[in-house]
């Protein structure tokens, strides 16, 4: 099972990084009764910037805060049960309590590990070079929103078209996925995970994943 690291390593810096000045925006009316899903974007990124920036911190604080804005702001129950897509019913609720954590670690590990080869300064670089700009939010539904916005970057000729879909979840608009110039972070795990998951099933799944944490906790040792 192969990951694609280009989209890993852009969605990592995505993710956490890429926020310089925020550009001009449309206006973005929040709902009253479910708070604003880009208010909830933006605090992500400045929370980001504000342990990137921070130039006394560990690189293992760093990762450990980093760690704590995902698990605050992500819906990892979400993100685990689009990644499964349909074969999420045929799993057991054992199955099914035990894949969430399981693929929360990985995702961590692997932006994590993306994010650690590049240096602090490097991202802080980028940080100041690029800018992100939110053009609206439109609603998917009851509980859920879709947040657009586009990244512009001083190395790339275009800007990249960055959407964040969310979910309400506990008082607060969490990211369940990410489109990256319309490609999904989420369906990309699917599209492998289905593959696995028709050929060998669950266990094979499980036990792919386990392999890739302890490779990438490994790689970060070193």
């Amino acid at each position: 099972m192969k990951f694609n690291l280009r989209t890993l390593a852009l969605g990592a810096l995505l993710l956490f990084a890429f926020a310089g000045p925020a550009g001009a925006q449309t206006p973005v009316q929040p709902s009253a009764s479910s708070g604003d899903a880009t208010a909830s974007v933006k605090t992500i990124i400045d929370q980001s910037i504000v342990v990137f920036k921070d130039q006394q911190i560990s690189a293992p604080d760093r990762e450990k805060k980093l760690r704590g804005i995902a698990e605050s702001h992500f819906d990892f129950a979400e993100m685990s049960k689009s990644a499964i897509g349909y074969h999420w019913k045929t799993l057991t609720p054992a199955q099914q309590s035990e894949f969430v954590p399981l693929f929360t670690t990985f995702i961590e590990d692997a932006y994590l590990s993306r994010i650690e080869s590049y240096s602090v300064e490097k991202i802080n670089q980028q940080i100041q070079s690029s800018m992100i700009q939110f053009i609206k939010q439109t609603s998917d539904g009851p509980g859920y929103a879709e947040v657009f916005s586009t990244v512009v970057l001083q190395d790339r000729k275009n800007p990249i078209a960055v959407n964040y879909l969310m979910s309400y979840d506990g008082g607060e608009w969490k990211i369940y996925d990410i489109t990256i110039d319309a490609i999904s972070v989420i369906a990309n795990y699917r599209n492998q995970f289905n593959r696995v998951l028709n050929n060998d099933g669950y266990d094979k799944l499980v036990s792919l994943l386990r392999q890739k944490i302890q490779g990438l906790q490994q790689q970060a040792a070193n």
